[in-house]
């Protein structure tokens, strides 16, 4: 099994900024097995919308803080593990909404995709 990791980065300048992440899946990884976020955002963060190649991914307004991770977990158990989720290219579609509570503004939002293909 190979892994990649595939980094999203968006820059939020304000408190309560809402932004809209389109992306494109490495076109070479099959599936799309986990998703994590750095927890610099604070508290109250949503994703409004989620979805990968046309099919919903996590329910609306569904609380960022389920997918925050911080440096006192172990990287290899940082990720909100995803099941069945084909990416081959597959368009990853967020609408993130800040929830205000950020320690500092501007932030980098940082999203980290596990991408997943059978292979030697």
């Amino acid at each position: 099994m190979n892994q990649k990791i595939q980094l999203i980065e968006k820059e939020i300048e304000q408190k309560g900024q809402a932004v809209r992440i389109i992306e494109d899946l490495d076109k070479d990884y099959e599936k799309l097995t986990g998703i994590a976020m750095l927890d610099n955002f604070g508290l109250n963060s949503e994703l409004l919308s989620s979805s990968l190649g046309g099919s919903e991914l996590f329910p609306k307004n569904f609380e960022a803080l389920f997918l925050q991770s911080n440096v006192f977990v172990p990287p290899d158990m940082r990720f909100f593990s995803i099941e069945d989720r084909e990416a081959k290219g597959n368009k990853l579609e967020i609408d993130f909404k800040d929830g205000g509570t950020a320690g500092a503004y501007p932030y980098t939002l940082r999203i980290y995709l596990r991408l997943e293909t059978e292979g030697s």
